[in-house]
Parts: structure tokens; C-alpha cells; sequence
């Protein structure tokens, strides 16, 4: 079985404002992301939030998700993948993703979610036109490592068990697309509102 963790924690500093709670949608940018991973065959959907936590959890209420507080206020994404992982079983495979990827589909999650469960272990992730994506599939087997790293993140674990990744393509860039800059929010509000 697989975990869903949801990266919510940031500063939101490029963006100028709290990215996560965004308009988008029927909902919020993090909501988006919420949504494909409910609506998906995982076990269950932890956030991991940090600033301005309670303000999001608030919104989150009314969907069927934990949510954990990321006590190093101004760690980095390392530090909230961290505490998600702690939070997790120790024999349990997690799918990491990014709360502000709200093109992400429970279709892709359920892709790769079936691409895992051939062998039920290592790093699997998305690929879109050759280049690598998220959110990405971590076997239990990573755990330690992932709690003893010091710095870098996801790609730094990538990196080190290269041999361990299998690719799922995929025919979006929905994979690819997170929203750190206000010119980026404005151009995904622009193609939602072209589909």
C-alpha cells in the first residue's frame, strides 16, 4: 500500500503571496492537488503544512486528509519531506507530490501507482518529453536515507539509486508544471480556462 504526502509547507516567497490558497478552480491551487490524490487508489493523503498553517487547514476540513505541522518553520522542502515520512509506517511505500501542481490528474497518480506495485519497491516518477516530473513514488526501502539526508531533496535521492528509478511516461506536461511565480499562476489560469 502507498501514502500519499502532499508538500503544503512553503513561504510561497517568489510568488508573492500564499500560492497554496490561490483561486483555482473549483477551489484552491493546493485543493487541486488534494483532490487528484483523494480521488485516486491510495491508502490515504497526509499535507504536511508549516506556514500559515492554520489558515489552509481550515480549508482543508471538509476533505478526507490528515494533516501535519512541519515544525521548522523556515525549513526547506527536505525538512517537510522529513517530517511526512516520520509520519509514515515504517514498511510503507510514499507518493510525494507538490502542493502547487494542480494540473496533476488521479489518472497519472493511478499510473504510476500500478508501475510500483509491479515490483513494490524502489523510485518511480513521471516522464513527459524526456524530462522527469513529479510526483514521484518512494519504497520503504529509502526511508532511513531519506530521514539521515542533510541536504539537496528528492533529486539528490534520485541521483544516488539511478538504477533504482523506473519511468512512467506520460502525455501532459501537467507533471512538470508547478506554480512558484505570479506569472506562472496567471498562465495556469489561463490554459484552465482553455480547457
Amino acid at each position: 500500500m502507498i501514502t500519499g504526502l502532499i508538500l503544503a509547507a512553503g513561504h510561497s516567497t517568489r510568488m508573492g503571496t500564499l500560492k497554496q490558497m490561490l483561486p483555482f478552480g473549483e477551489g484552491t491551487v493546493l485543493e487541486q492537488v488534494v483532490r487528484a490524490l483523494t480521488a485516486s487508489t491510495l491508502r490515504d493523503v497526509t499535507v504536511v503544512l508549516g506556514y500559515r498553517s492554520d489558515e489552509i487547514q481550515i480549508r482543508l476540513t471538509s476533505w478526507p486528509v490528515h494533516t501535519i505541522l512541519n515544525p521548522d518553520l523556515h525549513g526547506d522542502m527536505l525538512s517537510s519531506i522529513q517530517c511526512g515520512i516520520r509520519a509514515t509506517c515504517e514498511d510503507q511505500a510514499v507518493m510525494i507530490a507538490l502542493g502547487d501542481q494542480p494540473f496533476i490528474s488521479e489518472v497519472i497518480i493511478n499510473r504510476l501507482i500500478v508501475e510500483y506495485e509491479k515490483q513494490s519497491s524502489g523510485i518511480v516518477l513521471p516522464v513527459y518529453n524526456g524530462k522527469r516530473g513529479h510526483p514521484m513514488i518512494i519504497g520503504p526501502e529509502y526511508r532511513e536515507d531519506l530521514l539521515n539526508q542533510t541536504e539537496g531533496g528528492l533529486k539528490a535521492l534520485r541521483d544516488r539509486y539511478e538504477d533504482h528509478v523506473r519511468t512512467v511516461p506520460v502525455d501532459t506536461d501537467a507533471v512538470l508544471i508547478d506554480l512558484d511565480y505570479r506569472h506562472e499562476y496567471e498562465q495556469a489560469l489561463n490554459r484552465l480556462k482553455g480547457t
